[in-house]
């Protein structure tokens, strides 16, 4: 009796970059995420670091730069207090504990009516406008405890460099760390679809950064490997982020000042100021893990690896 042989399926090419997210035991999964964290997080570090004006001070007194706070506002009475015609043309109003970038406000330009400002579509936001948002933010309409403080900072105005790259929005850089170690990092860069945000999920671009040199070896986004930025035509790879060593080594530091030991830092390099730590982050995303093409499992020094 004769045995038909079926024809062998041809495997798979896989790019060499993609082949490590195929050994699924070193990608961290949220559960991992979580126990690593709650291991090497302390819960008083996590509290300090879920206040983004406790967080600035801690890392000023650590001699690491942040963007100037302009005002604080935690009451209707200092709302009332508050110096319209002082404040800059351009500004970022924050509540201090909101997550995911929620409640911010953006101007970038005094309103030609001289009643307020104008956000980068020149969408108008009068005076009136501002004072409604201090008023959500103190009653804690942005923050999952309950009320919270606003505060302002002049509007970061990217490097050139980055600048060019990206759709409107600023660009950021994360640095995920433990201790005063950088293991990995990526730059993100606002495209349309991400309506001007650099955020992952909103089909921002996520771009690999070699860590000796800051030099983009890998770009991704929306599951994809891309070399181009699909709205400024700019190739993404073998860019140079400015102020490489001082960005690494504002990030490093962030361990000592806010007492984490696992941390995401997000920096950001200003046109004139240079690299400022934008956000300390106790549970830092998964997602560098597909920007970069390498599980996180694989680089965790021993001492904090499961």
């Amino acid at each position: 009796m004769s045995m038909t042989v079926l024809p062998r399926k041809p495997r798979p090419v896989v790019r060499p970059i993609d082949a490590a997210l195929r050994r699924w035991d070193r990608v961290m999964g949220l559960n991992a995420r979580n126990d690593l964290i709650s291991r090497t997080n302390p819960p008083a570090a996590v509290r300090l670091v879920n206040d983004k004006i406790a967080t600035k001070r801690a890392l000023t007194a650590h001699g690491i730069p942040v963007s100037e706070t302009l005002v604080v506002l935690d009451s209707r009475r200092a709302l009332a207090r508050l110096d319209w015609d002082a404040l800059p043309d351009a500004w970022a109003l924050k509540p201090s504990q909101s997550l995911g970038g929620s409640g911010i406000l953006l101007a970038v330009r005094r309103s030609p009516t001289g009643d307020g400002w104008e956000s980068a579509s020149g969408r108008q936001i009068p005076i009136r406008t501002v004072r409604d948002h201090v008023r959500c933010i103190l009653d804690g309409e942005f923050s999952p405890g309950g009320t919270d403080v606003a505060f302002m900072e002049p509007l970061i105005a990217a490097h050139p460099t980055l600048d060019d790259l990206s759709y409107r929005g600023l660009p950021d850089i994360r640095v995920i760390c433990v201790d005063d170690r950088p293991l990995t990092a990526m730059l993100r860069l606002p495209t349309a679809a991400s309506g001007g945000k650099a955020n992952l999920h909103q089909r921002a671009i996520g771009a690999a950064v070699d860590l000796a040199t800051g030099a983009v070896v890998r770009a991704w986004t929306d599951g994809r490997i891309t070399d181009v930025h699909p709205d400024t035509g700019r190739t993404v790879t073998g860019v140079r982020v400015p102020h490489w060593d001082a960005v690494v080594g504002a990030a490093s530091r962030c361990a000592a000042a806010t007492g984490l030991r696992y941390v995401g830092a997000d920096v950001v390099v200003d046109a004139v100021h240079g690299p400022l730590l934008l956000e300390v982050n106790a549970r830092p995303g998964l997602q560098i893990q597909n920007v970069t093409g390498r599980g996180l499992l694989d680089i965790l020094p021993p001492e904090v690896a499961a």
